[in-house]
């Protein structure tokens, strides 16, 4: 299992940030290496003022030669299932790629934490990625090491780094937006 996180300080207060972490993805796609797209699936707001969002990302990342003609366009995407609380300061997510779905489980939380004396945001995004190896041994023995590679790269890299370009983003966009705004 392997840990990963990652911590963004922003000057928008936290449910302004969270707001617009959940509710502008498709805008900021354009902002994001290597993201193509990022569509809303389902939203489902829940009578306490949470909400169940799935969104769907697709991404065309340089993969290594090695996997031309077993990884295809196809499959380089995901789905993101979160959960919001009603109060915007925690979501609970997990991702359902493509790409060895079945060997894959990858989930973790965002909170959005006031900072700057409440002015800012401290964003918090950690997860927990864990490959199943009885899934890779379905996979052909010379196969097994650039797909591994292929998702680490995908989960382990491209997903914490597009999160902090994501609130960064946000951010800007907030920018031009009047505060009196969630």
């Amino acid at each position: 299992m392997k840990d990963f996180r990652c911590l963004v300080g922003l000057k928008h207060p936290p449910q302004r940030v969270a707001a617009g972490v959940r509710d502008m993805m498709d805008q900021v796609a354009p902002a994001l290496d290597q993201v193509e797209k990022i569509a809303a699936v389902t939203r489902v707001d829940r009578p306490d003022g949470g909400c169940a969002l799935v969104n769907e990302w697709r991404v065309s990342p340089t993969l290594p030669a090695t996997l031309n003609g077993l990884v295809t366009p196809d499959m380089l995407g995901w789905l993101d299932h979160a959960e919001w609380s009603s109060d915007l300061a925690l979501c609970t997510w997990r991702i359902e790629p493509y790409f060895m779905a079945q060997a894959i489980n990858c989930h973790g939380t965002t909170r959005f934490e006031p900072a700057m004396g409440g002015r800012g945001t401290r964003a918090v995004f950690e997860g927990k990625l864990d490959i199943d190896p009885a899934a890779m041994s379905t996979i052909p023995m010379a196969w097994r090491s650039p797909a591994s590679l292929a998702v680490e790269m995908l989960i382990g890299t491209i997903i914490p780094q597009n999160f902090r370009k994501t609130v960064n983003a946000v951010a800007e966009l907030l920018e031009t937006q009047p505060t009196s705004t969630p």
